[in-house]
This record gives structure tokens, C-alpha cells and sequence, in this order.
């Protein structure tokens, strides 16, 4: 049974026109006139649509991941003479798989469902806590094995991103039971 997957093109296409309706509802949000703020509402989710969509373009035109199966072998020969010289393909079965769930659309649900329990903690835990917790969480999750680099990082990306939203771009960031 082959497994459920999507070509970069046909992924990076869905993803581009993501990030032109995106890049439209962010250039419909009205700017502050009343006060002059350094940072309008629309600033951060323009760029991040701008970034979305290099990002799709780039997906786009990537050159897809040989799978090591060709259309027209009938089984015989060896592995070099398959692709075409140097070293054997890698099996589809030996590649290492995105985390630990065989199906690919499992996978993506799990991140979905992570991604909305985020949400759903970030008021009562606050910022900080909550993206520390999702990033040591997913990344374990990935397979990322030296647990104090992992803390570390979590606990470090957390802090720069808040204290960089909230005392820079003076952006209100949910606080939680933290006095910051």
C-alpha cells in the first residue's frame, strides 16, 4: 500500500494560495491614526504572509526526494545499476519517518490538535510557559534527545521572543501567573 503524500508542487501551491489570502485580509487591517504607534496591527501579519509565501514559492520549486522506486523496474539488476551508479538507494521503509506515527496524516492531526492545545493554555499559563512547554514538547516529540540543550533552548527562544514582543514592539502578551 503506498503511503498517503503530496508532491512539493502540488503542496507549495495549496501553501501559496494560503498565503495570498493571508497577504490580503493582513493589507485590509486598518491603521492606527489617532496616536502614532511604531509598530501597526497590520505590520507583523503582512510580514509574516510575505514570508509565508517565499516560503511556498521556495517549496514550490524544490526538486522532489527520490523514493528509490522507479516506474519501469521489473526487479532485476542491482541497486547501483537502478540509480544510475554510485551509492544504493535508501529503501521507502529504512527512511527515518517525521515523528512517531506511520500514517502522515495521523502526524498532522496530532500537530494540529498540539498546536490548538497551545492556544487553548496560553491565556491561563501565560506566554512564556506555554511556548516553553510546546517547544521542549515538540521537539522531544521529533526525536531531539539531549534534554537539557532541549530545555535550554525552549526556555531561551520563550524569553527573547517575549521580551522582544513586550518591551520592544510593546505588544500585550498574556502573562499568566507570572508577575512580568
Amino acid at each position: 500500500m503506498k503511503p498517503f503524500t503530496f508532491s512539493n508542487r502540488v503542496l507549495g501551491a495549496a501553501v501559496g494560495v494560503l498565503a495570498v489570502v493571508y497577504l490580503y485580509l493582513a493589507f485590509t487591517l486598518e491603521e492606527f491614526t489617532a496616536v502614532s504607534v511604531p509598530v501597526q496591527p497590520a505590520t507583523l501579519p503582512k510580514w509574516l504572509g510575505a514570508v509565508l509565501l517565499v516560503l511556498a514559492a521556495v517549496l514550490f520549486f524544490q526538486k522532489q526526494e527520490d523514493t528509490g522506486e522507479q516506474a519501469g523496474s521489473d526487479g532485476d539488476g542491482d541497486e547501483a545499476s537502478k540509480t544510475g551508479g554510485g551509492a544504493p538507494a535508501r529503501p521507502a521503509a529504512a527512511r527515518p519517518a517525521l515523528g512517531r506515527l506511520a500514517d502522515p496524516r495521523h502526524e498532522l492531526a496530532l500537530f494540529a490538535a498540539s498546536i490548538g492545545l497551545y492556544i487553548a493554555l496560553l491565556e491561563p499559563l501565560g506566554f512564556l510557559i506555554s511556548t516553553t512547554a510546546y517547544i521542549a514538547a515538540t521537539t522531544w516529540y521529533l526525536g531531539y534527545r539531549r534534554h537539557w540543550a532541549n530545555a535550554l533552548v525552549a526556555v531561551g527562544v520563550s524569553a527573547v521572543l517575549y521580551f522582544a514582543m513586550s518591551d520592544f514592539l510593546r505588544v500585550a502578551l498574556p502573562t499568566g501567573p507570572l508577575p512580568f
